[in-house]
């Protein structure tokens, strides 16, 4: 009976142990200090939660989610580009997470205001990358923006928007073959001006489900070369 009074008191203390040391191991971001949680305006009221993966570099980048992700959907990426040397910066549109709506019905001044906040931190080269909704979120900032500092811009089948009219911003369409808005992004990326650049992957994935499929490496390294170069 005390012989097993004690295994039983043994494995409780290992338990605990263990318990203890999963409670203050940090998640896979956190340990390696990828990134901070910043806040910023809109010029509807807003309020908006990203997060930023801070680089040395004098190029930075915004992410836009699609309707069905977050923030976090794009983290991966972002860590890249951080590696690459590029600042990204991902957002929670109005609505997801501890982001809060303005006054606009629409999300592209939560783009906008990203934008706004790199440049108050001094960066002269920005890019815009959206996914879906994200992406038509972007067109749309676009359409309301002349800021000097998008030099960039990655659509990846996005859900709407204008064709993207200036000469000055080198842009990157994507979107698969059997995406039900591929007609719709091949019609974007003709209509746009030049610079630009379209690229068509197999299957039916859309947008940022794109990385779950095998394309997922190859994409990422597309989006990274084009905003990093």
């Amino acid at each position: 009976m005390l012989q097993r009074h004690c295994a039983i008191r043994s494995a409780a203390i290992a338990g605990a142990a263990l318990i203890a040391t999963a409670l203050t191991l940090p998640s896979a971001y956190a340990a390696e200090d990828r990134f901070e949680l910043v806040t910023f305006p809109t010029t509807d009221g807003g309020t908006i939660e990203a997060a930023l993966f801070a680089a040395e570099g004098d190029r930075a980048a915004v992410f836009a989610h699609g309707a069905v992700f977050n923030k976090e959907s794009w983290y991966p990426q972002a860590e890249r580009l951080q590696k690459a040397g590029v600042t990204a910066l991902s957002i929670d549109f109005r609505g997801y997470g501890n982001s809060k709506a303005g006054n606009a019905a629409e999300k592209y001044p939560d783009v906008l205001g990203a934008v706004a906040f790199l440049e108050a931190k001094g960066f002269e080269k920005i890019a815009v990358l959206g996914g879906s909704m994200g992406g038509a979120a972007v067109l749309r900032a676009l359409a309301h923006s002349d800021s000097k500092a998008i030099v960039k811009a990655v659509l990846l089948a996005p859900a709407g928007g204008d064709p993207i009219s200036s000469a000055s911003i080198s842009k990157l369409f994507i979107v698969s073959e059997g995406d039900r808005l591929s007609a719709t992004v091949k019609r974007l990326h003709e209509s746009s001006a030049e610079p630009k650049q379209l690229h068509l992957y197999s299957g039916n994935a859309h947008a940022q489900h794109l990385f779950k499929t095998e394309h997922a490496e190859d994409l990422t390294k597309r989006i990274v070369k084009f905003i990093a170069q």
